[in-house]
């Protein structure tokens, strides 16, 4: 019997099929498109090699809709009571495609300073951790800091980044969603959860090194190991009541100028499980949030240097087929009408050793502004 992760009308095509669904077809965008597409639109990476472009002023629900593509967009902290957008236009492009449609003439870089972190802040922050460590209250927690910019993201801004994500490496996932009051956009490389109508897939992603290093010397360093198996342990645990968890052997991953360790993970599930469902189980993983899950969104506030917004947060899209993809918000920036935050978390373990957190947020605020070409 085919099992599907939320319960639609619409026959069920494999992503990967010769016909996938309409909603998948790769079509080409026109110039008109593009220019409201800019103003007030959103975008999710289906694929290395298609994108899912929305535009219009959206409409917001409780639920997704049933018979249009919606895309899931809430705060970190899960308080918006109605994350789900509905746009009057949607249309799978090649990332190509559109990005012919992303040079402007007279375009100008903004002449953008940045504002690092507080590092003395961020050193309490690890002393906290520590302490929760020492006291049992905790096994890992990922605090998070901000860079921030005295400009916002306009539209010639957001134009030239999204040219930038149509040539990132394969693994980095742009997604976003804007309009004239603000917004989000970013290259994620963690799948919170993907289901292709048969299985449900998601990947343990912790540990942290530049993209150089060589492949034992993370799988052999014990903080990086304990990072990742607390992250492994937390998302096995959490599926297994589903179905069936199978999982891959953990390897180095490079992705950019970074490398991570990772494990994938595939659910064959007793019976049909909800967006919804999965999005509770799931979110925050302890590759984003603490671990234990208890209590997760006091410690949130506790430890990191400012409030999260949309970093970190479940950035998900259903199709009317039932197929869904669902990313974990991060390596993005987040802007209003008059500035721009970039943010950065680090995994922190017993072992974790302040230089090293604090080298390894630098790096991932300067992948995070180069993929978007800040």
């Amino acid at each position: 019997m085919r099992r599907t992760l939320l319960v639609m009308t619409s026959a069920y095509v494999p992503v990967n099929s010769a016909s996938p669904p309409a909603w998948l077809r790769r079509s080409a965008p026109t110039a008109e498109h593009v220019e409201a597409f800019l103003q007030c639109g959103a975008i999710l990476a289906w694929s290395d090699d298609r994108w899912i472009m929305a535009w219009g002023e959206a409409e917001k629900f409780p639920h997704p809709h049933s018979d249009q593509p919606s895309l899931f967009t809430p705060d970190f902290l899960l308080t918006d009571p109605k994350p789900w957008r509905v746009y009057p236009h949607v249309a799978a492009v090649s990332p190509d495609g559109l990005a012919q449609y992303l040079t402007r003439e007279n375009e100008e870089p903004a002449r953008r300073d940045w504002h690092g972190f507080d590092e003395a802040e961020f050193a309490v922050s690890f002393g906290k951790a520590q302490e929760a460590f020492r006291d049992g209250k905790l096994r890992k927690v990922v605090p998070v800091v901000f860079e921030t910019s005295d400009l916002p993201l306009a539209t010639n801004d957001r134009c030239r980044a999204l040219r930038a994500m149509a040539n990132l490496p394969a693994g980095l996932m742009p997604y976003g969603f804007w309009d004239e009051t603000g917004g989000v956009l970013g290259a994620s490389p963690e799948l919170l959860f993907e289901n292709d109508g048969v299985e449900i897939h998601t990947s343990a992603i912790a540990g942290t090194a530049r993209g150089d290093t060589a492949p034992d010397d993370m799988l052999d360093d014990p903080k990086e190991c304990t990072e990742h198996r607390v992250v492994l342990e937390d998302l096995t645990t959490q599926l297994s009541p589903l179905g069936l968890v199978t999982r891959s052997a953990t390897h180095l991953w490079r992705v950019g100028i970074l490398s991570h360790l990772r494990t994938d993970l595939r659910l064959t599930s007793q019976g049909t499980v909800t967006f919804e469902e999965l999005v509770t189980r799931l979110h925050p993983t302890p590759a984003v949030g603490i671990f234990p899950r208890e209590n997760w969104r006091q410690w949130t506030k506790a430890l990191d240097l400012g409030e999260r917004g949309y970093f970190a947060a479940p950035f998900g899209l259903v199709l009317p087929s039932g197929e869904a993809r669902c990313v974990v918000a991060i390596r993005q920036v987040q802007w209003d009408e008059r500035t721009m935050r970039c943010g950065a978390g680090c995994g922190l373990v017993t072992a974790s050793q302040l230089k090293n957190e604090l080298a390894e947020l630098r790096l991932k605020l300067l992948a995070t502004r180069g993929n978007l070409g800040l």
